[in-house]
């Protein structure tokens, strides 16, 4: 019956031969009613291999589509907060004392997570200390994504420039807050890289997209294809 498994009903050579295997058709010589054992097990052998197949294709798929949706949402989170840096300005009132404000978004490559954070200078001393930075977001990369690249790359992304990457994250990693040591993008009030260029690379395993930044602040989103990035 095509009802009892998804698909069956598209090839009608397998239909048939689940038809006569149930109603005990199969073999034509042979008189007594009923499902002989051989065909059962034919029957669940034929049932096994469709389902590791079907499991199969949909893993790939479903790790290609959360790559690409991660990337998505990393790319727009990026042109978010930069264009929440360039509306807001430089300078905020606090305890009523103009002071530095900028944004910030931070990479975990160890939790495969990234924040965004807004920085204010709250004693004015031109110094990004602790307890300064408030965290707008945090996102986890979806299951099966990871900060990576799959192997035979050989290019940077997403220039083709002709030598590997270097770092899954490439930007710089200061020391203060709120980057402490992980690779980091602040913001200034135009909306640029502060702390230099970089990119991001990921990857299901099977797939590489990047997402790479200059200094002035301009976002490229690239897939790895055929030997290149494009």
């Amino acid at each position: 019956r095509q009802d009892w498994w998804p698909g069956i009903g598209a090839d009608p050579f397998l239909e048939d031969f689940m038809t006569k295997a149930l109603a005990g058709t199969f073999f034509p010589h042979r008189t007594v009613d009923g499902v002989t054992l051989l065909e059962l097990m034919l029957v669940i052998a034929m049932v096994g291999v469709l389902a590791c197949v079907a499991g199969w294709g949909s893993r790939k798929i479903l790790n290609s589509w959360h790559l690409k949706r991660a990337s998505q949402q990393l790319y727009e989170d990026l042109k978010s907060l930069q264009g929440m840096a360039e509306r807001s300005g430089n300078l905020a009132m606090s305890n009523g004392a103009l002071v530095s404000r900028r944004h910030f978004l931070v990479f975990d490559p160890e939790m495969q997570s990234y924040a965004a954070y807004r920085w204010l200078d709250h004693n004015a001393n031109g110094l990004a200390e602790n307890g300064e930075s408030d965290r707008l977001s945090q996102t986890s990369l979806p299951p099966g994504v990871a900060y990576a690249w799959v192997p035979g790359i050989d290019r940077r992304a997403c220039s083709n420039a002709n030598s590997p990457p270097g770092e899954t994250i490439s930007f710089s990693s200061p020391g203060y807050p709120p980057c402490n040591n992980q690779p980091c993008i602040k913001f200034d009030q135009h909306g640029f890289s502060a702390i230099g260029p970089g990119a991001i690379y990921l990857s299901d395993g099977e797939q590489s997209l990047a997402i790479t930044a200059t200094r002035p602040g301009l976002f490229t989103l690239c897939q790895w294809h055929g030997g290149r990035w494009r």
